[in-house]
């Protein structure tokens, strides 16, 4: 009867976990996701399972940064959170005591409830001497079997956050030295956005789709006003050939 419950825990998890995504990608869709070209974005990707002896004890995973701001970093601390989406939409427990006898429930209870925790993966990424238009990649580990929060988005902090100076070219009157909070300089790229998917750039897919729309725009203009001038000269041409005929 366990193991039947188990499988069936594993299905429906399946069927959960699927849930985010969808969601949140047809929202991010209509909202027409994009990065910010002041914030130092951020995105969570390679995440490999790590097991001991067959069963998943941790994750292994990298963080790619690039920094769009005008600030120059001594250090600073990413703290990120991902909660359980799965015990946020479903309780299994809950499910499990409606279907079942009071006394088939009462065998499994305890083997549900050691499965099926109530958790939330948590972790901290600091980075050192980061500068303006920089982009850095870092290896980390968390213990947690859980790797597939990973993928999800995560709320995060920034905090400590030690500035070294704005680079003074660029807009950055706000951002002093020795700042020790400033999550709002920094964006999580999740995996509803498209530019996860990509190289980060230092402006936007959608800032550069526009600038290309911009510069398109004058090259056609420039060849109609090429076309016009060798129309105007070749109508002057044949003036010229007129008078001398």
């Amino acid at each position: 009867m366990i193991k039947s419950m188990k499988f069936l825990a594993s299905l429906v998890f399946g069927a959960v976990i699927a849930l985010p995504y969808g969601a949140d990608a047809n929202t991010e869709k209509n909202n027409d996701p994009t990065t910010r070209s002041d914030a130092v974005i951020f995105k969570i990707h390679d995440i490999e399972p790590v097991s001991k002896d067959g069963i998943v004890t941790g994750c292994d995973f990298t963080t790619t940064l690039y920094n769009r701001t005008a600030v120059n970093f001594r250090n600073f601390t990413i703290n990120l959170k991902w909660n359980d989406v799965v015990d946020e939409r479903f309780k299994f427990d809950k499910y499990a005591e409606a279907v079942m006898s009071k006394e088939d429930f009462k065998k499994i209870e305890k083997s549900i409830a050691e499965d099926v925790k109530t958790s939330s993966i948590d972790t901290s990424i600091t980075i050192n001497a980061f500068g303006s238009d920089k982009q850095v990649s870092l290896r980390s580990h968390v213990d947690n079997e859980k790797c597939y929060l990973l993928l999800n988005k995560a709320d995060f902090t920034v905090t400590p956050c030690d500035i070294a100076r704005t680079v003074e070219e660029k807009k950055g009157g706000e951002i002093s030295a020795g700042q020790k909070e400033c999550t709002n300089l920094f964006q999580f790229v999740s995996t509803n956005n498209p530019e996860y998917f990509g190289k980060f750039k230092r402006i936007s897919q959608t800032e550069e789709a526009m600038q290309n729309e911009v510069i398109e725009t004058q090259e056609l203009s420039d060849i109609d006003s090429v076309i016009g001038k060798i129309v105007e000269n070749l109508g002057i041409s044949d003036s010229t050939l007129t008078n001398v005929n």
